[in-house]
């Protein structure tokens, strides 16, 4: 008996059922009561008591609170920490600790007719907090960054926030650490203008976001943005130089360190421009004698609406280059001068057979002036007997000044009133 008594599995099994089924029908005969507990957040009410005296509050430790209740064994599942609200009065705010007492209550009619009446308490049993006053702040909007960049042949232009400036309120501690409020906004590939909305973001002083969403409240959390894209073209700057250089110099040309730019405005605005056209007393030269070094600010000759592109560097250093002339004497045959409006019964004798042509021009470019190049001519039309002054005109190439001599001496001679004089002294001879 003692061996099918030990040995037995099935006795066993059988004895552990029998316990439990005992166990079970003595606990839902007898019902007991038991202790549980949970975890209920705690909800501060009367927040306008702070809020009418300029004052809010941050909640010092943790924001829950344990429960413990009785229940029924048989109804111990049916109840949750939702069936419970736990909350502070900051209007029974005792200013010196700062403490606030905990109540509790059974917020449903579920939790109020199982848990066992006066059986719930509540750890701990207060709460405490820290106030501090209020700050209502104004802050102008930035853009704090503009990511992306326009298309080719487009420029980003103004932007415009709609509204212009928000107002944060929180604690003065909070509002502190705010250096700046601001926008982003991406204009990648953009072509044409650009609208639409953008949240509204704090930045420290060194530029860097705060992340303050749930401790400042603002007026306006969302705000509408326009950004105009502009069209970019390249002009060449057009150099307009004004004024006559001393006698005896000549203005050679313009050098500068900028000699094109880019500049942006509206389509209608630089449809018709080609150039950008620098001129005025700026660039007046009026008796000079050496070279003339200006400063030129670029952006006061553009038209309105129009702007250097890309914050581009608009001041131009210009060099206007003013040289001495220097006059050489070339010698000239005058069998090579050209004889206009001269008569046929008429004999044109220049009295020199050189004649020494005095030409003005820059160094450089006399070295290059060939003798052959000049054209040498005088008009005889009106020249009768005898010997005469006679101006000499020179055809030159453009940049040289032709100097004199202004006349040479030419003698001439009238062919049929010297054949008359010879007949007449052969008829005279043959009658003696």
């Amino acid at each position: 008996m003692k061996e099918k008594l030990t040995h037995n599995l099935g006795l066993k099994l059988l004895s552990v059922v029998l316990a439990v089924f005992t166990w079970l029908i003595m606990v839902n005969v007898s019902n007991p009561l038991l202790t549980r507990t949970v975890t209920v957040p705690v909800e501060f009410t009367n927040v306008e008591v702070l809020t009418k005296g300029g004052l809010t509050y941050e909640s010092l430790g943790r924001n829950t609170v344990t429960v413990s209740y009785k229940i029924h064994v048989r109804d111990e599942s049916r109840i949750t920490a939702s069936d419970f609200y736990a909350y502070a009065d900051l209007a029974q705010l005792y200013d010196v600790t700062g403490s606030i007492p905990v109540q509790v209550e059974l917020s449903t009619y579920l939790g109020r007719s199982l848990v066992s009446a006066g059986s719930v308490t509540v750890s701990p049993a207060v709460v405490r907090i820290q106030t501090e006053p209020i700050q209502t702040k104004n802050f102008m909007l930035e853009i704090h960054e503009l990511s992306g960049t326009a298309a080719d042949g487009y420029a980003i232009g103004d932007v415009k926030l709609m509204p212009a400036r928000v107002t944060a309120t929180g604690a003065e501690s909070v509002i502190g650490q705010i250096s700046s409020v601001g926008v982003e906004i991406s204009v990648e590939g953009a072509d044409t203008d650009q609208t639409g909305t953008a949240a509204v973001h704090f930045y420290d002083a060194n530029g860097n976001r705060l992340n303050l969403a749930e401790e400042v409240e603002l007026n306006s959390k969302q705000v509408e943005y326009t950004v105009s894209v502009l069209r970019v073209k390249d002009l060449a700057v057009d150099y307009q130089v004004s004024g006559i250089v001393a006698e005896g110099y000549r203005f050679t040309g313009v050098d500068s360190d900028i000699r094109s730019v880019s500049v942006e405005g509206l389509r209608s605005a630089l449809a018709n421009l080609t150039t950008l056209a620098v001129s005025g007393e700026v660039l007046d030269i009026s008796g000079a004698t050496q070279d003339v070094e200006v400063t030129v600010d670029l952006e006061e000759f553009l038209p309105d609406n129009i702007s250097i592109a890309g914050g581009g560097e608009t001041i131009a250093h210009v060099t206007l280059h003013i040289e001495p002339l220097e006059t050489r004497q070339f010698r000239y045959e005058t069998d090579r001068i050209t004889l206009e409006g001269a008569r046929e019964d008429y004999e044109y004798v220049i009295m020199s057979d050189v004649v020494m042509l005095r030409v003005r021009g820059l160094s450089e470019d006399l070295d290059m002036l060939q003798v052959g190049t000049m054209q040498a001519f005088m008009d005889v039309s009106k020249l009768e007997r005898g010997t005469h002054q006679v101006p000499l005109h020179i055809d030159l190439e453009d940049g040289f000044d032709y100097m004199g001599p202004e006349t040479i001496l030419v003698h001439v001679e009238d062919l049929a009133a010297e054949a008359g004089a010879t007949a007449e002294e052969t008829s005279e001879e043959t009658e003696e």
